[in-house]
């Protein structure tokens, strides 16, 4: 029922629907075309001076020559700011024991805090590879609030949250990555929750929740790293199940069986690429220009975790979960290298595609060992502590730590309305 959470321009090109095929992060080219030639680097002058030659004897008109400079580039790579990432929602942050929840009386409030810290030492691209000498630190914290009623005759949970998030000492030499971060405020999210079974006795519950993640966090597409999405709409269908074991066995008094599993759908993105861009053109030389996408997809993600919990009391228990998280490809589409040629070449701009870029993936095997204790009888302070054994599409997590402080408030008994 929780859940939590990377380009200056005198000139923007103007946008265009072009569809490519994916190629891996960092690899950034333009559509291939046949008129191969022999590359050099060239200043603006000499720039100027091949320009001249190639018309020299001509009577190309300004149209043919973008055509012919486009045609030119020949699969030429484009140097500029590579996106690493950017932000994903999807899946969530139960915690073991959370839909054991479903048992607290109708008209309860809780107020939660979190606050998390995430070091990696490498960051694995879409394909599998660890980007040499990366690192990165995960900084988060949200604030969330819930509210337990009732719907026909079964627990019915509302809940809403602010999530905010940075990453620090961040290195990541893809080439042309600038490193630079784009942070605080991710997507808010507004969930609900209905329990089909919430059995304190049995010590069974069986509840639904439904995350609508808004895209309302903020997003620079200059950025190599955003918290945020690019303006994406997510939905997380989640099951919530735990069953206490220990009416198969009195050895077994206290300990918990807890299953966490989701799909999380995602929307299209908009604009989540735009840079300073160059590239190689023969005869030309090296030609400035942007390079901008205007729309992201993402495949459905798919997460499932599971804990073995002890739980000696009400708010105190120790588990040890696992968790698999699969799919979520983001993929940069529609993408277009614009040349922002000056002076007297400003009439010989041109535009070519660019390839389809594969981002992310939520892609993961992470271990998690969790607690939680009363500081008061109304009053509780967890934690998760994980650790990613595999990861493809972002950064790994060596070591993870987040905090959770919890406070309940508790509907007035009937006899103290009376006094």
């Amino acid at each position: 029922m929780i859940s939590s959470r990377v380009w200056e321009t005198p000139r923007a090109p103007d946008r265009t629907e072009i569809g490519q095929t994916e190629k891996p992060a960092g690899t950034w080219s333009v559509a291939t075309f046949d008129c191969s030639q022999d590359q050099r680097s060239l200043g603006l002058g000499a720039i100027a001076g091949a320009l001249a030659s190639v018309l020299e004897g001509t009577h190309m008109t300004s149209k043919s020559v973008k055509l012919t400079a486009a045609c030119m580039l020949a699969g030429s790579i484009v140097g500029w700011q590579a996106p690493a990432m950017a932000g994903s929602d999807a899946s969530s942050d139960t915690y073991a024991g959370d839909y054991q929840g479903g048992s607290l009386p109708t008209g309860t409030f809780i107020a939660l805090q979190y606050a998390g810290f995430a070091h990696s030492n490498s960051f694995i691209d879409t394909a599998g590879n660890a980007v040499p000498n990366s690192h990165a630190n995960v900084w988060e914290e949200f604030t969330r609030f819930a509210y337990f009623s009732q719907l026909f005759g079964h627990p019915f949970v509302i809940e809403a949250e602010v999530p905010f998030a940075t990453l620090t000492d961040v290195n990541l030499p893809i080439p042309g990555s600038n490193n630079s971060v784009h942070s605080g405020a991710t997507d808010p999210v507004f969930h609900l929750t209905y329990f089909f079974i919430a059995d304190a006795k049995v010590q069974r519950w069986l509840g639904f929740t439904d995350y609508v993640y808004l895209p309302l966090g903020r997003y620079n597409p200059a950025d190599t790293i955003n918290v945020a999405t690019p303006h994406q709409t997510t939905d997380v269908a989640q099951i919530g199940y735990t069953e206490g074991l220990g009416k198969f066995s009195p050895a077994l008094n206290g300990v918990f069986f807890d299953l966490v599993a989701n799909a999380s759908f995602h929307s299209n993105g908009k604009d989540p690429i735009f840079a300073p861009a160059a590239t190689v053109v023969p005869k030309l030389g090296t030609v400035p220009g942007f390079a901008s996408f205007d729309t992201l997809t993402q495949q459905a993600s798919y997460d499932v975790k599971a804990f073995l919990r002890y739980e000696p009391k009400p708010l105190q228990f120790i588990a040890l979960g696992i968790e698999k998280s699969w799919g979520g490809e983001q993929v940069a589409k529609n993408g277009k290298f614009a040349s922002a040629l000056g002076g007297p070449l400003a009439g010989f701009n041109f535009v070519a595609p660019l390839a389809n870029e594969s981002l992310s993936k939520d892609d993961y095997l992470r271990g998690h060992v969790e607690f939680q204790f009363p500081l008061a009888q109304d009053l509780a302070l967890g934690g998760d502590i994980f650790h990613d054994f595999d990861r493809v599409g972002g950064f790994k997590d060596d070591f993870g730590i987040e905090l959770r402080l919890t406070k309940f408030f508790f509907p007035a008994r009937p006899s103290m309305l009376t006094k």
